[in-house]
């Protein structure tokens, strides 16, 4: 992982990442409601586990249930996750270069936020398991947490 962390930040050096255990705080505190959850997986990855209040991002900005990104404060605080921190750091890249200077990539992703313990959820309900992605990338996570199809 410290190496896909290295390659992530040489491909995006100008993304700022935010790790689980911050998320965490940031979502169990009062200023939960501030912040907007996007997740860059595919319809498949989110319908497997995503972040509690989670909007699902599509490749080229789209929000699915949020309309037009035109919409959203420039200020606001958003956090964008995927798997493992390169899709999102990606779209992180992008939401910065459209103005929105509060745009973070959760570090590691989350195989990172299941793997330290955290909770993810699953039709309502809470889960550790996560699309593993492909083949080639669920060997990073403890067999436990694989969920869903590669």
């Amino acid at each position: 992982m410290a190496c896909l962390k290295r390659w992530i930040r040489r491909r995006h050096p100008a993304v700022t990442a935010i790790t689980p255990e911050q998320l965490q705080r940031i979502l169990a505190g009062e200023e939960r409601h501030d912040w907007l959850i996007l997740d860059a997986r595919s319809p498949a990855e989110f319908a497997c586990s995503h972040l509690p209040g989670a909007v699902r991002l599509e490749a080229g900005g789209r929000m699915a249930a949020l309309g037009s990104m035109e919409a959203l404060a420039w200020e606001r605080p958003i956090v964008v996750c995927c798997s493992v921190g390169v899709r999102s750091a990606a779209r992180v890249e992008e939401l910065q270069r459209a103005g929105f200077t509060r745009a973070v990539n959760l570090d590691g992703g989350l195989f990172r936020w299941v793997r330290e313990g955290r909770s993810l959820i699953r039709q309502g309900e809470p889960t550790q398991q996560v699309h593993p992605f492909g083949p080639g990338w669920g060997w990073l996570l403890p067999a436990h947490c694989r969920g869903g199809e590669p």
